[in-house]
């Protein structure tokens, strides 16, 4: 009569197989869709934010320099090249910026892929252990027939 728990043994793995793979598959598209709020909240508050805050910053560059009477025309001198020395930084900046919030981004959607990777594995754990059983249990069967003439032993 072992070969009936190695049945339900069986199935019980199969089920928990697929309930994990559910399972991960789930953790994985909340993560997905937590990688794309984040993108999407750098794209609409992050990165205005930082160009309105280098906008401002250059605009009162400009206008300390002006107020120091400098002529910040012409090019070659040294308020022309702050300037610019500082449209670079600001560039480069917002470039660091974005390239954060990518890696931030891919490194989400990989860990999304590896959470459904899992589930896939766990699924094919519990077909592999829902195939064992049922092989015990076949196995116990014929045994039992062998041994005793009935299945039941």
């Amino acid at each position: 009569m072992s070969f009936i728990g190695n049945i339900f043994g069986a199935f019980g793995a199969r089920q928990i197989g697929n309930f994990n793979a559910q399972l991960y598959a789930k953790q994985a598209e909340l993560t997905r869709k937590n990688a794309e709020i984040k993108k999407q909240v750098f794209q609409n508050v992050d990165k205005p934010r930082i160009i309105a805050q280098q906008a401002r910053d250059r605009s009162n560059v400009f206008v300390q320099f002006i107020k120091s009477g400098v002529d910040v025309d012409r090019i070659g001198e040294s308020p022309f090249l702050v300037m610019l020395d500082q449209t670079v930084e600001q560039a480069f900046d917002l470039e660091i910026a974005e390239f954060n919030s990518t890696v931030a981004y891919e490194n989400q959607m990989n860990n999304a892929s590896l959470l459904q990777t899992k589930g896939a594995g766990e699924r094919f754990k519990g077909e592999i252990q829902f195939r064992t059983g049922m092989a015990k249990a076949i196995g116990q069967m014929g045994s039992n027939y062998y041994k005793t003439g009935s299945l039941l032993g």
